[in-house]
């Protein structure tokens, strides 16, 4: 006997509970116009670093809590002497930068980073932008106001980068910014991750059209290229060319327009794997006017 399926258009009980969502989903969007909002917003706005709680401090590391009027970050740092900051991107975290940190404290430098609210180990709040950009602001400020030995360089990676370039032009004039994987199209970055969200395709088109019209409004004056340009003279940029999540092709026309910045291209890295590379720990050492070649640089640290 031939079995008749129970669930529309014939399909399986995994087909029936997707179904079962939508459905529920679009009934709660009509009632609760804000629902929809929310949900997305509690995944693409909360990204937390991935594995960062799982990552133990390496040896010669230490680490505190910076308290901001939004939230406690984490910071951690290495070495002494001149400071080095490093900026996570957007579901990024302090972490990655760890071997580099610990390459440049054996240079004699200090070397500091942070998770963004939001991120790793901070408070968890909004992962936004404005954040980003705020909380970039008080960690640089906090630093040149402190004991050490002044700010050597800031290192950005992903959207880091375009924080990094929107902080107050006082706190960061004639510092050199070391430029990972920038992204200078941040609205294309923000809908390639908005359309990666697991929530019905008809709430993520509504997101993406709202989010558009405020694009010019709350977010076009802080793109990468609109702030940058004032520090042409002093930017480095590395990007990979197999980079899927900013294309390479945005920082060769920023350089084209700006011949003073440096472009390393790199070729078998993509837009997370660059941070930690033999072509990025030398660029790096170049843009620090670090000369001495005894210090081998290794993507692998030792932990407590």
């Amino acid at each position: 006997m031939e079995k008749v399926s129970s669930v529309p258009g014939g399909q399986g009980i995994g087909s029936l509970f997707e179904y079962a969502i939508k459905k529920r989903d679009r009934l709660l969007n009509k009632l609760l116009p804000g629902w929809t909002i929310n949900k997305i917003e509690a995944q693409l706005l909360a990204p937390k670093a991935q594995g960062n709680k799982k990552t133990r401090l390496p040896r010669g590391f230490s680490q505190f809590s910076l308290h901001t009027k939004d939230g406690s970050v984490q910071v951690y740092q290495t070495g002494s002497g001149p400071t080095v900051l490093f900026n996570h991107g957007w579901g990024g975290g302090a972490h990655q930068f760890f071997p580099l940190m610990h390459g440049l404290s054996q240079c004699g430098f200090h070397a500091v980073a942070f998770d963004h609210l939001g991120h790793g180990l901070s408070d968890a709040r909004p992962a936004t932008l404005h954040q980003a950009i705020a909380t970039s602001n008080f960690v640089v400020n906090h630093l040149k106001s402190g004991p050490n030995e002044g700010l050597a360089a800031i290192v950005g990676h992903s959207t880091g980068c375009i924080a990094i370039a929107n902080c107050y032009n006082a706190l960061i004039r004639d510092i050199p910014l070391f430029l990972i994987s920038p992204v200078f199209n941040f609205k294309l970055f923000f809908l390639k991750k908005l359309v990666k969200l697991k929530i019905d395709g008809e709430f993520i088109r509504e997101y993406a059209n709202r989010f558009s019209k405020t694009y010019r409004r709350d977010y076009l004056k802080h793109e990468l290229a609109r702030n940058l340009g004032k520090y042409a003279d002093v930017a480095v940029i590395a990007h990979d060319e197999s980079d899927i999540e900013s294309a390479i092709s945005d920082s060769v026309e920023f350089c084209a327009r700006h011949p003073l910045t440096r472009l390393l291209v790199t070729k078998q890295y993509d837009h997370q794997l660059l941070i930690n590379s033999e072509s990025v720990w030398q660029e790096l050492k170049t843009t620090l006017n670090y000369d001495d070649t005894t210090i081998n640089f290794t993507a692998e640290v030792i932990y407590m």
